[in-house]
């Protein structure tokens, strides 16, 4: 009986290679061992994988050596492969000997059968089926598309067989490209004939498209976002490009990190993982493409040592230091619990050493999302207030005019603005106070050499289009040791109609830069005003920019002699905000030259980036500043 197998066996085996052969014209040498089919379901020497001697079809020449399929819209037959992974819509099938070519992949999705019977490990041929190309965002949208095969007819042919080995990413199996995503100019990746793998990671992760890989030594660069996914790097990050010494992956002009892998919860209980987690054991996982991004869909449960962030702590300001922050504290409103608020005044008062000023982003209004006719943020100013007192800080004044009702962007009925903390205990006093009404226009005036505000405070880019559905940026005039200072505390246009990294339009297309921009431009004037009535005039711009250090929205800011404080940090501290895996600074303090000399202190301080979701208040960190003068 033994005997009968193995020629059984070495039948099926040749009958496959000459399958791969005549298609691909790789060879094949041996019977494959990742499937041996159990005693009671052998195939005999008589049975034909496919009926009537169909043609068959690997799985390496529906994937093709390109992002879509060859033999797209066309029928094919017998295409034979080892179970990998079942969803309730379809399974993942890996052909286990391959092509010898790594450019194309050896896994697809199947789609079209009734999955319950189907386990990990089942050898199956599909007798026949519809290539398709599918589009997980929608038809039409800017999205890769999933190669998949819509089959009419499976035939389970054993179960129990090992799977194929998964292909090792990073070292001792295929280098990952650690800087380019994508570097032909002008390319719709889905249609273009280039296709470099080695180098272009859009290209590296379709080679891979629906396989099995395995990430060995993985570090955590995030935490579990909301979604339930977390970014990862291999190799305990030997080869990943700018890794901080708080083990999350920067994000520099040139390089978008395309070594980050984005592990999902398709197959697993994702657990609650930190910046700083070693994996003790390899990850396997299936790529997958969704949402914009191509992910790892771990099929076994991840064991790791956790992370341990900590917050960075600034030292205690002098008495004679002018103390400034920004803090965007994601759509606080007066209706949330009073837990919020007192986290919110405790990192106030220990972590940012109660400022003398600072600058909110993402204030909401008294009743937050509820769509009413409210949008007065009195109470939400006044709880942050009185925790601040609670925490053992100052008794803050603030500043702040009510938007027009849903016309300042962000959720709607939540009437975002930004808002001005300051405190008058420590030498600042507000100058000449004159509030705008919330659609008045702002004016500088020049008297004895000096600048002064129409209104104090007002806004920027009051009947505009540039602030069209986005937030004026809120402006006031100090007095600071006998020398005007002022503020202009801004939240720009979101990156939200930006298009995604690993989309299919190459380069990717930033829609929402065009309204930064224009918005850039009213500020830089704005500041420019206020220099040409005083040269040596003391000029803050703090907040949220929704952009980087070298975009074209902060380069024009910096025309009007601002200087971006980000820029004095070592490139690995740069990061204030991490998305998908990429740390990111997309807030910012500029300032002019003269305050320029006098900062003293500069530091991000990080206690929400690398936190879990259920632990911070606000995705984003507070940047803080000293001034010595």
């Amino acid at each position: 009986m033994l005997n009968n197998m193995r020629i059984s066996l070495r039948f099926i085996g040749a009958f496959l290679c000459m399958f791969i052969i005549s298609l691909s014209g790789a060879g094949c040498s041996a019977v494959p061992k990742v499937f041996p089919p159990t005693p009671t379901q052998t195939p005999t020497a008589t049975q034909s994988l496919c009926p009537g001697g169909q043609p068959s079809t690997a799985i390496a020449a529906i994937q093709g050596r390109q992002h879509r399929s060859p033999l797209e819209g066309k029928s094919v037959t017998c295409v034979f492969g080892i179970v990998t992974a079942v969803r309730a819509d379809g399974f993942y099938l890996q052909d286990p000997l391959g092509d010898g070519d790594d450019a194309t992949s050896e896994g697809l999705f199947v789609t079209g059968v009734n999955v319950r019977q189907l386990k990990k490990g089942d050898a199956v041929v599909a007798i026949g089926g519809l290539v398709r190309e599918v589009n997980p965002a929608g038809p039409g949208e800017n999205s890769l598309t999933t190669t998949t095969l819509q089959s009419q007819e499976l035939k389970v042919l054993s179960s129990e067989n090992a799977l194929p080995a998964a292909v090792v990413l990073g070292e001792g199996g295929r280098a990952i490209p650690e800087q380019v995503i994508c570097n032909d100019v002008n390319r719709f990746a889905s249609r273009s004939g280039l296709f470099d793998p080695e180098e272009d990671g859009l290209d590296f992760y379709e080679s891979l498209e629906g396989m099995l890989v395995q990430v060995n030594n993985a570090l955590a660069v995030s935490v579990t976002e909301t979604y339930r996914e977390v970014a990862v790097v291999a190799d305990g990050g030997k080869d990943a490009s700018l890794l901080s010494d708080r083990s999350v992956l920067v994000l520099r002009e040139q390089d978008y990190n395309p070594e980050r892998l984005i592990l999902d919860d398709m197959f697993i209980n994702m657990p609650d993982i930190l910046p700083g987690a070693q994996f003790i054991q390899p990850i396997v996982a299936v790529v997958d493409y969704s949402f914009g991004n191509f992910k790892l869909e771990p099929v076994e449960k991840l064991k790791f040592k956790q992370g341990s962030p900590t917050v960075n702590a600034a030292r205690d300001p002098s008495s004679s230091e002018l103390v400034v922050a920004t803090y965007n504290v994601e759509n606080l409103s007066a209706v949330d619990d009073a837990q919020r608020f007192d986290l919110l005044a405790a990192q106030i008062v220990n972590d940012l050493h109660s400022p003398d000023i600072l600058a909110l982003e993402e204030v909401q209004d008294d009743d937050g999302p509820y769509n009413s006719p409210t949008t007065s943020a009195a109470q939400t100013i006044e709880k942050i207030i009185a925790a601040v007192t609670k925490a053992g800080g100052p008794k803050y004044r603030y500043l702040n005019i009510d938007p027009q009702r849903n016309a300042d962007g962000g959720q709607e009925g939540a009437n975002i603005r930004t808002v001005i903390l300051y405190r008058t205990d420590r030498g600042l006093k507000l100058a000449r106070p004159n509030e705008a009404a919330p659609a008045a226009g702002l004016q500088v005036i020049e008297n004895n050499a000096q600048a002064l505000l129409r209104l104090n405070p007002g806004r920027i880019g009051q009947q505009t289009s540039a602030f069209t559905q986005s937030r004026k940026p809120l402006v006031a005039q100090f007095i600071y040791k006998d020398k005007n200072l002022f503020i202009i505390a801004v939240h720009l246009n979101s990156k939200g109609e930006d298009d995604p990294l690993f989309g299919d339009r190459q380069p990717p297309q930033l829609f929402s830069e065009v309204q930064r921009q224009a918005q850039a431009k009213l500020i830089r004037n704005f500041v420019g005003d206020l220099l040409a009535a005083e040269p040596a005039a003391r000029v803050i711009v703090l907040g949220d920019f929704n952009d980087f250090s070298w975009s074209l929205p902060l380069r024009t800011l910096k025309e009007s002699n601002l200087s971006d404080l980000i820029e004095v940090l070592p490139e690995e501290s740069r990061f204030s905000y991490i998305y998908e895996g990429n740390a990111q600074a997309l807030d910012h303090v500029l300032v002019s030259p003269v305050l320029k000399e006098s900062v003293s202190l500069f530091s991000v301080i990080h206690l929400n980036a690398e936190f879990l979701p259920a632990e911070r208040l606000s995705d984003h960190d507070p940047l803080l500043v000293y001034f010595e003068e």
